[in-house]
């Protein structure tokens, strides 16, 4: 398998990081897991970012303050950069509409919350095993 090495989180929920945390260090030892709890600051990081610095992968809350995860979304598929990262969008709605809207916008998956701790880890290893560098259809719910 080909793991992520490096994964972002953007969430507005500390704990999300800190429950990230446990699951990547149970299934998938070995991958650093960056966290931006403000979509701002995250946007900023993200166009600042290069071949070599860009994460593998970005989880991204669907619903943050001031900036939605649909705007960050939105203006992460602009970037050169991020283009292809798999980003999967994290959310406890998965209301059809804003869906199949993430889906149109570029998601590559949806992961939904809340959760406990070995679904969480079941989802990931689940995820981390296919071959999320060509991935054929986007927005598959997992």
């Amino acid at each position: 398998m080909n793991f992520p090495k490096k994964v972002l989180l953007i969430d507005d929920d500390y704990e999300e990081y800190d429950i990230f945390t446990a699951a990547l260090n149970e299934c998938c030892k070995g991958v650093e897991l960056v966290y931006e709890k403000n979509a701002s600051s995250a946007l900023i990081r993200m166009a600042k970012d290069t071949a070599r610095t860009v994460p593998d992968m970005v989880v991204l809350d669907w619903r943050m303050p001031q900036i939605s995860g649909r705007e960050v979304l939105t203006r992460l598929r602009k970037l050169p950069q991020y283009s292809s990262v798999p980003i999967i969008i994290f959310t406890g709605l998965l209301d059809p509409t804003h869906l199949e809207d993430a889906k149109q916008l570029g998601a590559t998956f949806f992961l939904e919350k809340p959760f406990d701790i070995t679904h969480l880890i079941q989802k990931l290893t689940y995820l981390f095993s296919l071959d999320w560098k060509h991935i054929a259809a986007a927005g598959q719910q997992i």
